[in-house]
């Protein structure tokens, strides 16, 4: 999810009249799945994490793994969303997002490829490890900002408004936050590899960590006001999407500057989140298509209530999706390509249908999930139907 997604419209709640807090999923659930779990992991971690070399390449492999049933499918999950309709979203005169929808699924995707084509004719390895620097800034972006999106859904069902000022500082924490980080990570790392290729960072001056660092600080300071303020007049928080952005901006984005390893682990407990929230929408898609209307829950877990059979069949199409981006495909580009091994080695399609799945997953989101989308609204908002 990205920024862009939502800025609750619900009426200022009151002491008075408040309506029925709405879930996701579950009190529980959302909790554990919007980022209370990646705690309650990364906490055991602290205290059990492997410490010899053997260890931690065993973890990486279980982690590689498991990435096969929650990264992959979150990827995949962002294509079925976008593409449905496609035809309709990007060239109906009633659309009111044609131009986001042609940039999204054809600018970007031809202009990556385009990249890639060139830094293979040029023989050129620097030059086509440029895109994983492109990939782990839009990542780390995009982390951040679904952090800040999820917030604000969570804000809307527990009908809870944001001021236009309130809303303004917590997006300038989050974008300060992930571009300090990111100045960090960069000042940490000269040089890095990729599926074989190496991409070099820069050098940060101190002077402007220090300079961000402060800014983030103060930052955080007043967003910090802003929810004591809103607690201290309505007495309640989304303490869900409150969870979701604190993880997201002040745990997963700096957590692989401690160990690399952990960069393996950070993309699961985004990804549950992330579908967590698609998993409700397409449950909505499902229900709105069998007349039920929007499905939220008030506190009880309904999951495969309405239309079990179409959820389990985008789930399922959504895991073959995800292996085919992330290994099928690139594997059998790869062994097909008369490209110069010796120069880009072994893995050049890995590398380049990894990078490329990860920055236009961005753009992706940027539409999809942005407060003019018609269907983001219809499928994720509305009076509960329970």
């Amino acid at each position: 999810m990205s920024e862009t997604a939502y800025s609750t419209s619900a009426a200022p709640a009151t002491a008075a009249k408040r309506a029925p807090r709405r879930y996701l999923h579950s009190r529980w659930i959302d909790f554990l799945t919007l980022g209370g779990g990646s705690l309650i992991v990364m906490g055991a971690m602290a205290v059990l994490y492997p410490r010899t070399e053997a260890a931690r390449l065993a973890l990486a492999a279980t982690t590689l793994f498991l990435c096969h049933f929650v990264n992959h499918p979150h990827f995949a999950h962002s294509y079925q969303l976008f593409y449905r309709g496609f035809m309709n979203k990007a060239f109906s005169q009633q659309s009111v997002l044609r131009l986001p929808y042609q940039i999204a699924g054809i600018a970007v995707p031809a202009a990556i490829v385009v990249f890639f084509a060139v830094a293979i004719a040029a023989g050129s390895a620097p030059l086509l490890g440029l895109a994983a620097n492109v990939m782990f800034f839009t990542v780390g972006w995009h982390y951040a900002k679904q952090g800040y999106g999820i917030l604000m859904v969570d804000a809307a069902h527990n009908n809870t408004r944001f001021e236009a000022g309130a809303r303004q500082r917590l997006l300038c924490n989050t974008h300060l936050t992930w571009v300090t980080f990111w100045l960090l990570s960069n000042n940490a790392f000269a040089a890095h590899h990729y599926w074989g290729l190496t991409y070099l960072m820069f050098d940060t001056p101190d002077s402007l960590l220090v300079a961000m660092l402060t800014a983030v600080a103060v930052s955080t300071l007043l967003v910090g006001r802003d929810f004591y303020l809103k607690w201290r007049a309505e007495r309640s928080l989304p303490v869900n999407g409150l969870v979701a952005y604190t993880v997201a901006i002040y745990i997963w984005l700096p957590v692989g500057l401690i160990d690399p390893v952990l960069l393996l682990i950070v993309p699961m407990f985004h990804s549950l989140q992330y579908l967590s929230v698609v998993w409700r929408y397409q449950i909505n898609v499902e229900s709105a298509e069998h007349g039920q209307g929007t499905v939220l829950g008030e506190g009880r877990i309904n999951w495969l209530r309405p239309a079990p059979a179409g959820l389990a069949r985008f789930a399922f199409i959504g895991g073959l999706l995800g292996a085919a981006g992330f290994w099928w495909a690139p594997e059998f580009l790869g062994t097909r390509s008369g490209y110069d091994r010796a120069v880009f080695g072994a893995s050049a399609f890995l590398f380049m249908g990894w990078t490329f799945i990860n920055i236009h997953h961005y753009f992706l989101d940027n539409v999809t999930w942005r407060r003019e989308n018609p269907d983001t609204r219809r499928h994720l908002f509305g009076p509960p139907s329970d």
